[in-house]
């Protein structure tokens, strides 16, 4: 396969002004919207004709201090869900091989206090997922041959940048995270079409 990349284009505006400020403390008290969005690079393949992947969620962690997150192991709170906000569910499947040339397919909006996020995480659902080959066949999680998929896809594909994205009062914020397909699906010992796929998602940040 060639390199193909999903594009997954993070966009925080302030709610009723996107006016800039320029103060120190602009990343303060306030809320600011977050406006998820799906995009893909060209790709092109000898075997595979689409990608169906079913996006339960996107959530993402506020970087909280370092009192804070004491505050939160003295409490014992060890939940999956402790810190994380769900910031789009579109609960649907995103056919990703049809986003390409800057198309964009938008996940969801939420309102979201000011501030940085370093932390995001995808949930799918691997029952509804599915990798389609040019000569039809449809590998999912179940047929023969099949695409495995890790114990993460359901609890969440983790996304740790580098630098956060930051959500400021009065501001605009946009990051694009590059979901990587083509490294993200593992052929493996035999063709795609008898030995089927492995999924180990490679995501980055541009």
């Amino acid at each position: 396969m060639s390199r193909h990349l999903v594009r997954l284009a993070l966009i925080g505006a302030v709610v009723g002004s996107t006016a800039v400020v320029a103060c120190s403390d602009s990343t303060g008290p306030g809320t600011g919207t977050l406006r998820v969005q799906l995009t893909d690079a060209p790709f092109s393949s000898d075997s595979v004709s689409r990608v169906d992947v079913h996006v339960l969620r996107v959530d993402t962690k506020l970087v909280e201090s370092d009192s804070a997150e004491a505050a939160r192991a003295a409490t014992g709170d060890s939940s999956s869900r402790a810190g994380w906000t769900t910031v789009a569910t579109p609960d649907r499947s995103i056919e990703l091989l049809a986003l390409r040339n800057g198309i964009t397919t938008t996940l969801g909006l939420s309102t979201l206090p000011a501030g940085s996020y370093r932390s995001f995480r995808l949930v799918i659902d691997p029952s509804r997922s599915s990798v389609t080959l040019k000569n039809g066949a449809v590998l999912t999680s179940t047929s023969t041959p099949n695409v495995s998929f890790p114990s993460a896809a359901t609890s969440g594909i983790k996304i740790n940048l580098t630098r956060p994205v930051v959500i400021v009062a009065n501001d605009t914020t946009t990051a694009v995270v590059d979901f990587d397909v083509d490294q993200s699906f593992v052929m493996r010992s035999g063709p795609i079409s008898s030995s089927g796929l492995t999924f180990r998602p490679v995501v980055r940040v541009k």
